[in-house]
């Protein structure tokens, strides 16, 4: 559904913003760096899913499609559930 020439990168130096040109006012998204900004125009047309919770809600922000914003939910709403590993100190050696 999104292709990258509905996407536009506007910004200078640690300002970018992502706008999905065919979506409305919301569709936008606000980065520091450009490659991640084209990182993330990539990932939306592949239709991959982010690993970092910042670029999944950036995701989620410029895709139009909702099959895809399920699967990022879906992806989100199972890393919640997941136990965390916590190493427990038991003293100096």
């Amino acid at each position: 559904m999104d292709r990258k020439e509905h996407f536009k990168i506007i910004g200078e130096s640690g300002n970018y913003i992502v706008i999905n040109t065919k979506g409305s006012y919301e569709h936008h998204t606000h980065l520091k760096n450009y490659h991640t900004c084209e990182l993330l125009i990539n990932l939306v047309c592949k239709k991959v899913v982010p690993k970092t919770p910042y670029m999944r809600s950036s995701a989620k922000r410029i895709s139009r499609d909702k099959k895809y914003i399920q699967k990022i939910d879906n992806k989100i709403r199972k890393d919640s559930n997941k136990t965390k590993y916590v190493n427990i100190n038991k003293g100096i050696r």
